[in-house]
């Protein structure tokens, strides 16, 4: 899940980082929990995104995509895409799922990140929706 860390690459965080379900109830899995642990990050070391959500019982997920978004200081930047399949282990499939990826936090940003992590299937379901919100 090391691209999901790809959206923070600017990030140098001095306060309190909030992970949340950004779906209102919309997305097929169940958001359960996020972090970005240390809180604060430290700039220059290491920081881990760990998400854990419940896949409903019948659903197999071969294929997708996943979708990141950013904004910095309000500002948006363009999303990207890349297939869900590359950036975690599938199938995926019913029950609890957890995952956690580590990226180093670089110096010399401030102000405040947004990131939006959407994940769909093959049909353009929406599975999960996680948003980071982070302050330098």
């Amino acid at each position: 899940m090391l691209p999901l860390l790809l959206a923070f690459l600017a990030l140098s965080v001095k306060a309190q980082n909030t992970v949340r379900d950004c779906s209102s109830g919309k997305s097929l899995f169940t958001f359960v929990s996020g972090s970005l642990l240390p809180s604060p990050v430290v700039p220059g070391e290491n920081a881990t995104l760990s998400l854990s959500a419940e896949i409903p019982a019948g659903t197999t997920v071969a294929d997708g995509t996943a979708k990141y978004s950013l904004s910095f200081n309000g500002i948006p930047f363009s999303p990207t895409t890349e297939d869900l399949c590359s950036q975690v282990a599938c199938p995926l499939v019913a029950g609890p799922y957890t995952n956690s990826s580590v990226s180093v936090f670089p110096t010399g940003v401030s102000g405040k990140l947004v990131t939006k992590i959407q994940w769909f299937d093959d049909a353009s379901t929406l599975l999960l929706c996680t948003e980071v919100t982070t302050k330098v």
